[in-house]
């Protein structure tokens, strides 16, 4: 093997390999959690819970006199 050719792949394409992979391992983490997040969201939506969640927050924020909006 060249020389040249073998200094390019320990020293460029290797390292630049090794953070892709890195990068792309984190990423996948923080999508499963955000994807653990969405599920929980969604269980919590179809029991009703996340809707009285919503009106006890909108009594504390009027308690503390926020305006509340709802979306």
């Amino acid at each position: 093997m060249d020389r040249s050719l073998a200094y390019l792949l320990v020293f460029d394409v290797i390292p630049l390999a090794r953070t892709i992979l890195k990068e792309t391992a984190e990423l996948t983490a923080a999508l499963q959690g955000l994807a653990r997040d969405v599920q929980q969201l969604t269980t919590e939506l179809a029991e009703g819970e996340l809707r009285e969640a919503r009106k006890l927050l909108s009594v504390l924020l009027s308690q503390l006199g926020c305006p509340w909006e709802r979306r």
